[in-house]
């Protein structure tokens, strides 16, 4: 049984949308995202980190290597991430709306339970609802509960946003507390040492500012861990047990920067020009597991499926008894960041180098049948 959810687990982060029980096929909505499993659960942010990792076609050797406790580590770790930066979004709100006097609980709280208009079409009001239904303690519930079908067309005028910042904290979080400790301490790696932390602050200082991150600082950042790749590679015998850590570190290190691109969207919305409707479901889990949020409404198509969206996802959010997703309550922990070190180097070895882009149609093989 624990075979065939990490195996579901991967082939959902690899972008294998499963269209029936027999048939894979890469970018399609004909059935994917909606799983009647809970292993989608799992999912938030592992559809770019596969792309991160290089991993868009995962092989079942792979995916059994990947442990659903990991899995549910990544996805535990990156809930509290999103709260983070839901922080600073506040933060920057506040300095942008007309009641700067209020707090950044406070616009959270305005949002959460008495938006206005304006809050709904900006995507606001729409992305804290949506944060509440993939609670680690729901979202498996809610994607299987969302059956409602909704037109295609609907989707298409959804502005999809994806936010680099939550990538650049896992950096910060991976560089400062998840490096082996030859790395952090040896005086061999302190050049290469300093230009990744270096570069690590100025993607964070571009992403906390709410922007995309510049093609000048991702490629700073990808040069300075190759750089400290080789470093590592000149130094360290290899499968020594600092070497095998460090190789995991930096593979885990240049597939978050890989992640701070913007994933190619556009390839999966293509596919719903096949089918005249989707379901609700079908959209969280592709939003869920793409790391994407709903951004500004600007035209009246835009405005009306927001309008249309927002009512169903409260209704949704009230049948399954959603945890409110609140940044500013009291936090246990804050996730542990090596856990995405363990999802890299599980991965393909060749994951330091590009990401490939994910190509509709190209289905993998399916894998064979579970094994108890």
């Amino acid at each position: 049984m624990v075979r065939a959810v990490v195996r579901s687990i991967l082939l959902s982060a690899s972008v294998a949308f499963l269209a029936s029980p027999a048939q894979a096929q890469w970018g399609g909505w004909g059935g994917w995202g909606g799983s009647s499993t809970l292993a989608e659960g799992y999912g938030r942010g592992l559809g770019v980190a596969a792309a991160g990792a290089g991993q868009y076609n995962v092989d079942t050797a792979q995916a059994r290597s990947i442990n659903a406790n990991t899995a549910m580590q990544v996805n535990e770790y990156m809930y509290q991430v999103n709260k983070r930066n839901a922080q600073e979004y506040y933060a920057r709100s506040k300095a942008t709306q007309q009641k700067q006097s209020a707090t950044g609980e406070e616009i959270h709280r305005r949002l959460h339970d008495n938006p206005s208009e304006a809050d709904i079409h900006r995507g606001d009001a729409l992305n804290v609802v949506l944060d509440d239904l993939t609670s680690p303690l729901v979202v498996g519930n809610s994607i299987q509960k969302a059956t409602q079908e909704i037109p295609s067309q609907l989707v298409k005028n959804i502005v999809f946003s994806y936010t680099p910042n939550m990538i650049a904290i896992s950096l910060e979080d991976l560089t400062a507390k998840a490096a082996p400790e030859v790395l952090l301490t040896s005086p061999a790696f302190e050049t290469e040492r300093d230009a990744v932390r270096e570069a690590v602050a100025q993607a964070r200082k571009e992403a906390r500012a709410g922007g995309p991150i510049s093609p000048e600082s991702l490629a700073k950042c990808q040069t300075a861990v190759k750089a400290l790749q080789a470093r590592v590679a000149a130094t360290l015998p290899q499968g020594s047990p600092d070497r095998k850590a460090s190789d995991n570190f930096l593979k885990a290190l240049f597939g978050l920067t890989n992640m701070l691109k913007t994933p190619a969207i556009e390839t999966f919305l293509k596919d719903l020009n096949k089918i005249p409707t989707t379901t609700l479901g079908h959209l969280i889990g592709f939003m869920h597991t793409f790391n994407l949020r709903f951004g500004v409404a600007d035209t009246p198509p835009q405005r009306a499926a927001y309008d249309q969206l927002f009512p169903m996802l409260v209704a949704l959010r009230n049948d399954v008894q959603a945890p409110e997703s609140n940044p500013y309550a009291q936090q246990g922990s804050l996730g542990n960041p090596q856990a995405i070190s363990r999802y890299f180097s599980a991965g393909d070895p060749g994951a330091a180098g590009a990401a490939p882009q994910p190509k509709a149609g190209a289905a993998p093989p399916p894998p064979p049948p579970a094994q108890p």
